[in-house]
């Protein structure tokens, strides 16, 4: 327990501590560790134990007070520099995870003892408009009663909201309804020029103008790939993108001044349109002068980049952006997009050369995308521990001490680091090729979509190693065995959850396994022993995948977007039976072959891990 005195502490933290309160065990009476706090630097602090009993904390403002609070909860001991003035998270809620109030209060108390002050909802219509029933229709949409009460939460914990829309691009959403296709100019694209896009964008403002206290507004406009080349073209024929481009920006950056918005943007589409094949990361890329030009003052470029491995990249293209006349924030990630569970290789090989980049540029403002791609599916309290390792290293020059990063990961999110990280495992590949990490994984992902029957990614995987899936079947077991212990812990990322998957995977695997080398031999008891498999153990492994999913969905997110979920896994449960069918019909004789089985030749190239892509070989699904 810790113990707060109201009359020695700074008041500027009162509030801090009562809403940590809610949760933690922090009181302003009782029986415990007694807090001092004691002025300090506004970007630095130091927690040290004086003497038995008290918790001596130096700091000089509400961010630096709540991670030193983390390291107190823990017990540890710290002395460090925040040098980031903007430090945060992106929350992808347009995939189907919705995540709900309550449980988004429950990440921002943890966002702020680990030194967080930026909060991001990505919301590409997944809030209320007056007068746009089809505008998030049956897709969750946030009320504005509901962005305020967490723009104000946020607020008592010395967090920043920001609104994080779009406002050109990604708006698919609302674009497959009729009622928007006046604005429509392809699928993914509202129409440049046209007047109701205009009154479309002024109500978005307007909403987030007044749902949240931050002058600040994410615009998106990123991959914009076919701006103009859809209704667009019809009707005004051929055009510059980059004039279609700024040109719209400048009329939605005149909307934001009528709210007294600051608007930010990605910067891709002016590196893309510059580039022949719409490359981003193509460091000889120059954006002509003209283009630059025109790019109101007052836009802010977010720089998202979360696939390089070294800092020299990352310092380039961010003095690439400084050349243009802007000094841009850097979006990183913190990898939850298309996987089961957060990746702790990718996250740690990729934000730390960002962040080194940032250093040696300048840069002071950093956020961190958590994507929800394909349906959401992650774990994403399974982050937990890219939040934290994020934070040390940020507020340690870069030097991530494992120790400290435990210690205060066990304080602040209640569980074990290395524990909640066995499940990053699910989704590494063993290739030969030592470079593997930088070109494929999420073979968990892959295997839960992937046909018993058709095997196309079981068949692309083993061509690249023919020992892929029986590395990958111990690995897995080995995921199973360190996570046994701590099947019913949910303090963090639900690990009950991530068993039942993967006994799932194993079964899946090992099923497809056993029907290939039986066909192949024509055993046909081998066969009817595969297919009892398929009529027993998958449907009822699924069905507690199902029920798993079912608890970790409702204790995050809202029940839009459970569906999508249900009906895959339902469909897994569905082939099983009806492969274990075919297979009787060809043993008994009633069908001549499976023809899928004999159709084996890899695709060659594939890194896919969306569900269309995995399950079938068809197209409308």
């Amino acid at each position: 327990m810790l113990i707060w005195n109201r009359n020695n502490t700074p008041q500027e933290f009162h509030v801090l501590l009562e809403t940590l309160a809610e949760e933690y065990p922090i009181r302003e009476s009782g029986n415990g560790t007694k807090l001092e706090f004691v002025p300090g630097k506004p970007n630095e602090l130091e927690v040290s134990y004086p003497a038995p009993g008290t918790c001596r904390i130096v700091c000089g403002s509400v961010r630096t007070a709540a991670r030193a609070l983390g390291y107190a909860l823990g017990g540890g001991c710290a002395r460090e520099t925040l040098e980031f003035r903007t430090f945060g998270i992106l929350f992808d809620v347009t995939r189907g995870s919705v995540i709900t109030v309550e449980h988004f209060k429950y990440w921002l108390r943890r966002m702020a003892l680990t030194g967080y002050n930026l909060g991001m909802l990505y919301t590409k219509d997944t809030y209320t408009l007056p007068g746009e029933p089809y505008f998030g229709y049956m897709r969750g949409r946030y009320s504005m009663e509901e962005i305020k009460v967490l723009d104000a939460y946020a607020k008592k914990l010395g967090i920043e909201m920001i609104a994080s829309i779009q406002a050109l691009g990604h708006l698919e959403p609302i674009l497959r309804w009729p009622a928007y296709f006046k604005v429509k100019d392809t699928d993914n694209v509202i129409m440049v020029d046209e007047p109701e896009s205009y009154k479309l964008i002024d109500k978005m403002l307007a909403f987030w103008s007044e749902a949240l206290s931050s002058r600040r507004i994410h615009l998106g406009m990123d991959e914009t790939h076919d701006l103009g080349r859809g209704r667009f073209y019809d009707v005004h024929g051929e055009e510059r993108k980059f004039d279609i481009y700024n040109r719209h920006l400048g009329r939605v950056n005149d909307l934001c001044k009528k709210y007294a918005l600051k608007p930010v943007i990605w910067s891709d589409m002016y590196f893309r349109f510059a580039n022949p094949n719409q490359d981003y990361y193509d460091l000889a890329t120059e954006v002509p002068p003209d283009v630059a030009a025109k790019i109101p003052a007052d836009v802010t470029l977010a720089y998202w980049d979360y696939y390089h491995y070294d800092t020299d990249f990352y310092e380039s293209f961010l003095k690439k952006h400084q050349s243009i006349g802007k000094q841009p924030m850097m979006a990183s990630g913190i990898w939850t997009w298309a996987r089961l569970w957060y990746s702790q290789w990718r996250t740690e090989h990729t934000v730390g050369p960002a962040m080194e980049g940032c250093r040696r540029t300048g840069v002071d403002e950093i956020f961190f995308a958590l994507w929800g791609d394909d349906g959401g599916y992650c774990e994403f309290d399974s982050a937990f521990p890219g939040l934290a390792w994020a934070g040390d290293c940020a507020a340690n020059g870069g030097k991530v001490d494992p120790a400290r990063l435990k210690t205060f990961f066990a304080g602040v999110f209640g569980a074990d680091y290395d524990e909640q990280t066995v499940p990053c495992d699910l989704d590494e590949i063993n290739l030969t090729n030592a470079d593997w990490h930088k070109h494929y994984e999420l073979l968990g992902s892959m295997m839960l979509w992937d046909d018993p029957l058709m095997g196309i990614m079981e068949r692309e995987y083993r061509y690249y190693d023919p020992e892929i899936w029986s590395k990958t079947l111990t690995r897995w077991r080995g995921v199973l065995e360190k996570t046994r212990s701590a099947r019913k812990r949910r303090s963090a990322a639900d690990l009950d959850y991530i068993q039942d998957v993967t006994e799932l995977l194993i079964a899946k695997v090992e099923t497809r396994l056993a029907l290939r080398e039986a066909y192949e031999k024509r055993d046909k008891t081998a066969l009817l022993a595969v297919a009892d498999r398929l009529e027993k153990e998958l449907p009822e492994r699924t069905d507690k995948v199902l029920a798993s999913f079912r608890r970790q969905w409702f204790r995050s997110y809202k029940s839009y977007g459970l569906e999508t979920m249900q009906i895959r896994l339902g469909g897994v449960k569905e082939r099983s039976r009806e492969v274990a069918a075919q297979i009787r019909e060809y043993a008994g004789g009633t069908r001549k072959n499976l023809p899928e089985l004999e159709d084996d030749i890899p695709v060659m190239g594939v890194n896919e891990t969306r569900y269309r892509m995995c399950a079938t070989g068809g197209w409308f699904i």
